[in-house]
């Protein structure tokens, strides 16, 4: 009977490990050939940032002249057709635009864009867009980011809607997944 029960445990942790590996070769797929794993599962490469959509997607030229549309893990900023949307577009791209980034790949959204922390110059980009009150802490996704990195988030969010900075100044400012749902 303990065999048997060590049987389905091995197999059961072989089942889940075929299923992270086929996660993260979906990831790969998305992102350039020279693109690494990390320690922790999440997928490394660089690029260069050709494209500012909004407050929390940007584009990203890699070595190999492809562009993937990265979505930023952990905050979701302002819609264009919402107040702050343009400003915190221009946030992003002031940081952001034609500067070499560091990608650490999360998942595929259900739109096709690799998430992903991004980094700038040693700077986190979404908790600088944070900072700046430039988007919300989206907390629904808050379990897939570390420990450190969802504190550091919900530190920044606080300190932004305490310090009345950037959409914060709104009195009734309406997060974008509200503002997504009433469209």
């Amino acid at each position: 009977m303990k065999k048997l029960a060590l049987f389905f445990i091995a197999l059961l942790l072989l089942g889940c490990q075929k299923e992270l590996t086929n996660q993260q070769k979906k990831l790969q797929a998305k992102l350039p050939p020279d693109a690494e794993f990390s320690a922790d599962g999440t997928l490394l490469a660089q690029g260069r940032v050709v494209h500012v959509a909004d407050g929390d997607t940007l584009t990203v030229l890699a070595s190999n002249q492809q562009e993937f549309k990265i979505r930023l893990q952990g905050i979701d900023s302002p819609e264009r057709g919402q107040p702050f949307g343009k400003q915190c577009k221009q946030q992003l791209i002031g940081m952001a635009a034609n500067q070499t980034a560091s990608v650490e790949a999360y998942k595929q959204d259900k739109y096709g864009r690799v998430v992903a922390k991004v980094s700038v110059n040693g700077k986190d980009v979404g908790l600088e867009q944070l900072r700046a009150g430039c988007a919300w802490h989206y907390t629904a996704y808050a379990k897939e980011q570390s420990p450190s990195d969802r504190s550091a988030y919900a530190t920044a969010e606080q300190q932004a809607r305490a310090s009345n900075i950037g959409l914060w100044q709104d009195p009734s400012p309406v997060a974008p997944w509200d503002y997504r749902h009433a469209k």
